[in-house]
């Protein structure tokens, strides 16, 4: 179990309108034939890396989030904190400056600028997505927030099983697991809060959006050391393996297995996978964690038995969601296919590659 919290920014900054032409031969062609018509627009935003950046330098320390693990620009890291320093958020934005011309900052792509802090019960990743070009509509900056429980760091020596010991309390009953989670919300709410009114304060703002969720992981094995945790560049900051964080993250991969052994009632949470990617989404009406096979490590993935449930593609599971109908998978047209896949929105160079539909069912739903 982790908590997520994704902040959405439309910053007052001077918009320009630019077409994202077609990459294919035929759409290419077609474009050309309707005078530009199957381009699609994007939003290029003005500002420059160095000034927003700096706006959110003073954001950030404003609410004491200092402590910088990572600032990248177009995938180079210019600074990344492999040793634990502390307070490193002006020595990270000193590089950044040294190194960068001011006119060479007007075209970056995407900026990423990853912060580590502790508050009250828990540990945050604060991951600060900036993107100079974007769809219309969508907001250039992303705060993508993870937080764990600091009770439950991994001590040195301790193993697995010594871990899920100290974790038995919180599932001694279904009053204290629900108790836990409420209290957890609450205090990662109000880091999210503060965050969303330091940025306000300190950055010229059109819109702001934001939300919180809970996750839980599924493994597909039994997890029993940190070395069998997965890493990835591109997953949410808790899944990148930044200096020291698995300790805390361990007891994570444990919890759905302890929620299953102990028939705990779960909702309102999303299930992913080993690398942070949607699984299902829960809704208010649960189910039964002991019920069936859904939150079992080492057993073959089964749906809920009941519950209000939305189901997702691109995750370790998604083969056995499409064998049991529960998402519906999707081809990409290639060359030789037909004009209306030729001609569909994954022609384009920036386009996302949606393989996956998903779906929704409930208690009352038939599954078959």
């Amino acid at each position: 179990m982790y908590l997520t919290g994704k902040i959405e920014i439309d910053p007052s900054q001077i918009t320009i309108y630019k077409k994202v032409k077609p990459t294919k031969l035929f759409a290419k062609f077609v474009d050309i034939l309707t005078f530009g018509s199957l381009s699609q627009k994007r939003e290029h935003e003005t500002f420059t890396a160095v000034a927003i950046l700096q706006q959110l330098n003073i954001a950030l320390r404003s609410i004491d989030i200092k402590n910088v693990i990572r600032l990248a620009v177009d995938d180079y890291d210019f600074y990344i904190d492999e040793k634990g320093e502390e307070d490193d958020l002006e020595q990270a934005m000193f590089q950044f400056k040294t190194k960068v011309d001011p006119i060479e900052s007007e075209f970056f792509n995407t900026i990423y600028l990853v912060l580590e802090h502790i508050e009250d019960s828990l540990k945050y990743l604060i991951e600060i997505a900036i993107y100079r070009k974007h769809r219309v509509g969508e907001y250039p900056i992303k705060i993508n927030v993870n937080g764990v429980c600091t009770e439950f760091k991994l001590k040195e020596n301790e193993n697995s099983e010594q871990l899920k010991k100290r974790l038995e309390n919180i599932f001694s009953s279904q009053e204290s697991y629900d108790r836990f989670i409420k209290t957890q919300k609450q205090v990662f709410g109000q880091l999210i809060d503060k965050l969303e009114v330091a940025i306000k304060r300190f950055v010229k703002i059109d819109d702001i959006k934001k939300i919180v969720t809970l996750q839980v992981i599924r493994p597909i094995e039994t997890i029993t050391s940190k070395e069998q945790l997965r890493h990835a560049r591109y997953a949410s900051p808790a899944f990148y393996g930044y200096f020291g964080f698995d300790d805390f993250f361990f007891y994570s991969w444990l919890w759905s297995d302890i929620m299953v052994s102990h028939n705990i009632y779960c909702n309102d949470f999303y299930l992913v996978d080993t690398l942070g990617n949607n699984i299902l989404k829960v809704g208010l009406m649960g189910f039964n964690a002991g019920a069936s096979k859904t939150l079992k490590t080492d057993s073959a993935f089964e749906a809920p038995k009941g519950g209000d449930i939305t189901y997702f593609g691109y995750n370790d599971f998604a083969g056995s969601l499409v064998s049991a109908k529960l998402i519906e998978q999707e081809t990409r047209g290639e060359d030789t296919g037909s004009a209306s896949e030729w001609l569909s929105g994954n022609e384009y160079d920036d386009e996302g590659d949606g393989s996956y539909n998903s779906y929704s069912s409930c208690g009352s739903c038939s599954n078959d």
